[in-house]
């Protein structure tokens, strides 16, 4: 798990073995965007929320799954104290992205967002272009003034600060 702001993180699969580390770490709420159907609950071990939006990292992002996949975080970092995982197989390409365009929803300059996400996250392909383009840009920005702005956490878009937060 890499943690990108004081709210969200990504990585990779999230595994029914992997769930203790996560809720250890504080996260709350999973966000599921690869191609499988998650292999946690809700219920299970105490995530308060799971979702799933599924998505090919091999084509052009549909619209329609961006916006769902937009809208389930916002719902998910709406949650008072929550901590969300964003993750795909591999946490390389998919959840990178999608963070990527919440963040630009949020307001954050794109390049901003993106060297949040690599800088913590090297391997990371936040923005990539199999997945999408500008018009991917355009249309979380919009959505995000019309949906998501004002923001009630300011602190989802805080970068995460691994010196003075650690343990946190």
């Amino acid at each position: 798990m890499v943690r990108i702001t004081r709210v969200l993180s990504v990585g990779p699969f999230a595994s029914p073995e992997r769930a203790e580390t996560l809720l250890a770490a504080g996260v709350t709420h999973v966000l599921n965007v690869s191609h499988a159907a998650s292999e946690i609950i809700s219920s299970e071990r105490g995530f308060k929320g799971v979702a799933w939006v599924p998505m090919s990292d091999s084509h052009r992002l549909p619209f329609h799954s961006a916006i769902m996949a937009l809208d389930a975080l916002h719902e998910m970092v709406s949650a008072p104290d929550s901590h969300v995982y964003v993750h795909c197989v591999a946490g390389l390409v998919r959840s990178p992205t999608i963070l990527w365009l919440y963040l630009i929803s949020l307001g954050v300059p794109w390049r901003d967002a993106r060297e949040w996400i690599q800088k913590r996250s090297p391997m990371a392909s936040a923005g990539s272009s199999q997945m999408v383009n500008h018009e991917h840009r355009q249309l979380a920005k919009q959505h995000g003034l019309a949906k998501f702005l004002p923001l009630a956490r300011p602190e989802v878009i805080v970068p995460y600060d691994t010196q003075g937060e650690r343990g946190a």
